[in-house]
C-alpha cells in the first residue's frame, strides 16, 4: 500500500469531511478534535455542531477553531438534525460522522483510508474496524471487526457508524437522516440503500469508541427503533416478523447479562462480530 505520507499529496485523492456533533461533551471532545487535526492528510474539512452545550464544551471548540473549518453552537432537534446540519456545510466528497467521545485510532488512519477508496474505485460506502474502550479507564475491551451478513442486517446488526466514510451520492440518491429516530438514525439510513450499493470492508482499526454512549443507555427505544426502521423500508410488513426481531433481541440481553455477570461479554463479542 502507498505509505501516508505520500498518498496525502496526490491530487486524486478525495477530500473527506468529517463532522462531529456534541452536546455537553467536554471530557472527551478534546481528544475527539486532536485526533482529527493531527492527521497527515492534506484534504480533510472538520466541522463541529454543537447543541448549545453549557460544561465548557464551546470553549475547548474555540481553542482548535483556527484549525476548524466550520463549527456553530446552537440548540437543534436531535442527534439527526445535527448530523444533518453538518452534511449541510460539508464539501466532501465522503463524510465520516465521529462522535465526540470517540477518537481516530492513529494520525495516518485518514490517508490510508483515502488510499483504500482510490485503490478500490470509490466504493459508496467503506467502512473499517472500531476499539471499544472502557469509558472511565480508557482501557481496550475489545476489537470489533465487523463483516455484516444480509440477514443479520435486517435483524438490525449495523456498520459501525464511527468507522463508516460515505460518498456524497449516498445522501443524494437517498436523502438525510430522519428526524424521527432519536438514537436508530444511522440504521434507518443505511437501510435505505446498503443492500443496493457497493459496500468495502477495511480490516484496519480506524476508531476507538467509548461504551456508554445515548445507544447504550436506552436499550428498549433502540430496539423500538430498528423495528420501526425495518417498517419504514419495507423489510418488516407482518406481526410475526416484528416478534422475530424482538424476540432476537431479548435473547441478546438475556446472554449479554450472563455473559457480564461472568466477565466473558468482551471475548463473545468479538467472536461474534469476526463471524
Amino acid at each position: 500500500m502507498t505509505s501516508p505520507l505520500t498518498v496525502s499529496r496526490a491530487a486524486s485523492l478525495p477530500t473527506i469531511s468529517v463532522i462531529t456533533v456534541v452536546r455537553n461533551g467536554k471530557q472527551f471532545v478534546g481528544q475527539t478534535i486532536e485526533s482529527v487535526l493531527k492527521q497527515r492528510y492534506a484534504n480533510i474539512e472538520y466541522i463541529i455542531i454543537d447543541g448549545g452545550s453549557t460544561d465548557g464544551t464551546v470553549d475547548v471548540i474555540k481553542s482548535h477553531e483556527a484549525r476548524i473549518a466550520k463549527w456553530v453552537s446552537e440548540k437543534d432537534e436531535g442527534i439527526a438534525a445535527a448530523f444533518n446540519k453538518g452534511f449541510s456545510f460539508s464539501t466532501g466528497n465522503y463524510l465520516l460522522f465521529l462522535n465526540s467521545d470517540d477518537a481516530l485510532a492513529n494520525a495516518d488512519i485518514i490517508a490510508i483510508v483515502a488510499s483504500a477508496i482510490v485503490e478500490n474505485d470509490s466504493p459508496v460506502l467503506l467502512y473499517g474496524d472500531c476499539n471499544y474502550l472502557d469509558r472511565c479507564s480508557g482501557r481496550v475491551l475489545y476489537r470489533s471487526s465487523i463483516d455484516v451478513p444480509h440477514k443479520k442486517r435486517l435483524l438490525g446488526r449495523i456498520i459501525p457508524q464511527p468507522s463508516l466514510f460515505a460518498h456524497r451520492s449516498y445522501f443524494e440518491k437517498y436523502g438525510l437522516f430522519d428526524l424521527d429516530f432519536k438514537i436508530g438514525m444511522d440504521h434507518e439510513w443505511l437501510l435505505r440503500g446498503q443492500f443496493a450499493e457497493r459496500i468495502v470492508h477495511l480490516p484496519l482499526l480506524v476508531t476507538n469508541v467509548r461504551n456508554g454512549g445515548v445507544s447504550t443507555l436506552n436499550r428498549g427505544r433502540v430496539v423500538d427503533e430498528i423495528v420501526l426502521a425495518l417498517k419504514k423500508n419495507g423489510y418488516i410488513s407482518s406481526k410475526w416478523a416484528e416478534l422475530k426481531v424482538r424476540g432476537y433481541y431479548f435473547l441478546r440481553a438475556i446472554a449479554k447479562s450472563v455473559l457480564n455477570n461472568v466477565g466473558l461479554y468482551g471475548a463473545f463479542d468479538h467472536f461474534r462480530n469476526k463471524r
